[in-house]
């Protein structure tokens, strides 16, 4: 999409945003939030949307509006082609550099289709002009960039599993780096075996796409500057092993890479922006299928780090692979805090529902800082415990540890899957965010958040690295 800040414009589509207290008055319209209504001014259609009361509105709300509004204008052209969008930036409290950023994350998240297998191919927003004055072209450009690299990270879950391959990860990865200012590695199965990263091999040892472990790294700050390592799930389909998951939850199991599909995405914005700081980027990537190979139920697996663990159950996998990533990548990059990314436990959609990411941490200033992220972009989270009573219930009996507790099964799921990770962090600054959730919508879309795939974690993590 073609943005651009202008005074004027001649775009096929107006877009008004109001609050109550503006004193343009229209039929059967009152402004509340997330109204919208279309009128006609000589033959040609203006959106207008509602912000509720002006005081009270949010960046939160005007991005709802700004994507509803996006979604208004595409239907509109319902004979399909690309359509031209103009968008009055309102006067807010808020002040016109954030309010154009809501809009500009509103439009592009609003507009966003995975349309790959239609045939019939809906209007899509060609280009959008923001009326406003003093809207930098750098920081449109900015916000444009980071909302594409969601979507791309939306497309990467949408897309069918047998495309989206540990292999395929791993090109996209290589792809990211042609440029020179990210560097990837790829280590592939015999590098895996080599260097004993055995649980992700063991999870991935049933299928017939190998498992890798991909390391992208950015340095674009001095060596001296914090280095942080975001670490995310790349499950590119969760069969559970050989304790398979029935009918009913195996059908989206795709997205169990969405954690990796954020980490793509925060990557190819930050290739692009190139902010200065210092990111690792870490993908277990594995296919966890049931075949002859496959790992057993009640088997023990030295991992990384040395710590054996006891597979209570092969659908208990992602926490297992990201011990093994995390271990090696403290070990080799011994990064200033690490926060890992996870689609990891249904425990968390029945405690948070799908508008919050559950959030766990040793760490009370990162977790501080992750929150708060959450609030500014809309993309939530919320801390949960890591009691010592959790912690101790993953103790193995014949190994050290177990990746099920001793507890009932399905009792505190969430947290015990974290305090499983946790036995792999150290004393590093870490933080564990439960996308389970979040990362998928199978309900209707809401506003910039799509039906599917929604990029969750994205926007979240470039806020928190300060761009």
């Amino acid at each position: 999409m073609q943005i651009k800040c202008t005074t004027g414009s001649n775009a096929s589509v107006t877009i008004h945003f109001l609050a109550r207290e503006n004193p343009l008055r229209i039929k059967d319209f009152t402004a509340d939030v997330d109204q919208v209504a279309v009128r006609y001014e000589n033959e040609r259609p203006v959106v207008f949307c509602g912000l509720g009361e002006e005081k009270q509105c949010t960046a939160a709300i005007l991005r709802s509006a700004a994507a509803r509004a996006a979604q208004a204008v595409t239907e509109l052209q319902r004979s399909g082609g690309d359509v031209s969008a103009a968008c009055i930036v309102p006067d807010l409290p808020s002040g016109t550099v954030e309010t154009s950023k809501a809009i500009i994350e509103g439009v592009i998240l609003g507009d966003y289709r995975f349309t790959k297998y239609k045939t019939d191919k809906k209007a899509r927003i060609k280009s959008l002009d923001l009326v406003a004055a003093n809207v930098s072209p750098a920081l449109i450009r900015t916000r444009r960039r980071i909302c594409e690299a969601v979507n791309y990270s939306r497309d990467l879950v949408n897309e069918n599993a047998s495309v989206v391959t540990p292999a395929f990860l791993a090109s996209e990865a290589v792809r990211l780096a042609r440029d020179g200012v990210i560097k990837a590695t790829v280590i592939d199965a015999a590098g895996l075996k080599r260097k004993g990263l055995n649980l992700i091999r063991a999870v991935g040892s049933g299928s017939a796409t190998p498992p890798v472990l991909i390391i992208l790294e950015y340095r674009g700050a001095s060596r001296k500057s914090p280095l942080t390592a975001i670490v995310g799930k790349g499950v590119t389909f969760d069969s559970g092993g050989q304790n398979l998951k029935p009918t009913g939850s195996i059908e989206s199991m795709r997205h169990d890479m969405a954690g990796a599909a954020a980490l793509l995405g925060l990557f190819s914005a930050v290739a692009d922006i190139q902010p200065a700081i210092n990111l690792i980027g870490v993908i277990p990537a594995v296919h966890n299928a049931i075949g002859s190979n496959a790992f057993f139920p009640g088997d023990i697996y030295e991992s990384y780090a040395g710590k054996s663990v006891e597979i209570w159950s092969t659908d208990a996998e992602g926490r297992i692979i990201l011990a093994d990533a995390i271990a090696y990548c403290r070990k080799m990059y011994q990064p200033d805090s690490i926060i890992d990314l996870a689609t990891l436990t249904g425990g968390i959609v029945t405690a948070l529902g799908n508008l919050v990411a559950g959030l766990f941490s040793n760490d009370d200033e990162l977790a501080r800082r992750i929150f708060n992220s959450g609030e500014r972009t809309g993309e939530r989270v919320w801390r949960m415990p890591l009691y010592k009573e959790y912690c101790d219930s993953i103790k193995g009996d014949l190994g050290d540890l177990r990746n099920l507790s001793k507890f009932k099964k399905g009792v505190a799921s969430p947290i015990i899957g974290a305090a499983f990770i946790k036995e792999f962090v150290a004393d590093t600054p870490w933080a564990h965010i439960d996308i389970a959730g979040t990362a998928y919508n199978e309900g209707s879309a809401r506003a910039e958040t799509p039906q599917f795939a929604t990029g969750f974690g994205v926007r979240l993590l470039m806020d928190l690295l300060g761009v």
